[in-house]
């Protein structure tokens, strides 16, 4: 029997794209040579690169709290809930933001459930 795909929402998406855009950066300014470095630093990009940090540094806290929408049903879900992990299946015990890791077995979670129209999709 073949297993049904799950939806995704997108919800990592947001913090995978500000971490992706970041290490690229860093990576771009410890592999460039010294001329390059020199010519890049002069540079309006370089000068951005303060307030484009600072920027994802914001960006990263704010994203987390904005409700996501159900794929199945198109209704906003909270991104702060008392979830269930599903890998060692213990409730939270508190609220908390479903990007968190798992207080038990550390583990980010992959999916998750609407609570109104109980369907499971991915993060």
């Amino acid at each position: 029997m073949e297993e049904k795909s799950l939806k995704n929402s997108f919800f990592h998406f947001r913090f995978k794209f500000l971490a992706i855009t970041s290490i690229a950066f860093l990576i771009y300014v410890i592999l460039s040579g010294t001329g390059e470095f020199e010519e890049f630093a002069a540079s309006t990009q370089f000068k951005l690169i303060g307030p484009f940090f600072l920027f994802a540094g914001i960006s990263f806290l704010v994203f987390r709290k904005f409700p996501i929408k159900c794929p199945n049903c198109s209704k906003l879900i909270s991104t702060r809930k008392n979830w269930e992990c599903e890998y060692c299946h213990k409730i939270q015990g508190k609220d908390r933001y479903l990007m968190d890791k798992c207080v038990h077995c550390r583990q980010v979670q992959a999916n998750a459930s609407c609570e109104h129209c109980k369907g499971q999709f991915r993060l």
